[in-house]
């Protein structure tokens, strides 16, 4: 994706593997993958997630996590990569 020009893509993540780990760690761990699955998308560890997207996450607490995440991935001008809720 990298060597692709996009501006917007909007892209469904498994957070599955949330449901691994107990029950007080799962919002914590539903953070960790969502960062782990954009990269494997992005090839690229250098990108911001918006707030709306964490409070989206921990909209059902600490222990029930949703099991996927839609997101839009946006890249702005100045080459920055941006996270958000589309």
């Amino acid at each position: 994706m990298p060597e692709e020009n996009f501006e917007e893509r909007v892209v469904t993540v498994p957070l599955w593997k949330t449901y691994k780990t107990g029950k007080y760690r799962r919002t914590k761990k539903a953070l960790s993958v969502l960062k782990e699955e954009i990269s494997k998308i992005l090839k690229d560890n250098e990108f911001i997630i918006d707030s709306k997207v964490n409070e989206e996450l921990w909209s059902r607490g600490i222990k029930n996590p949703k099991r996927r995440l839609s997101v839009k991935i946006k890249k702005l001008e100045d080459g920055k990569i941006i996270i958000t809720l589309p």
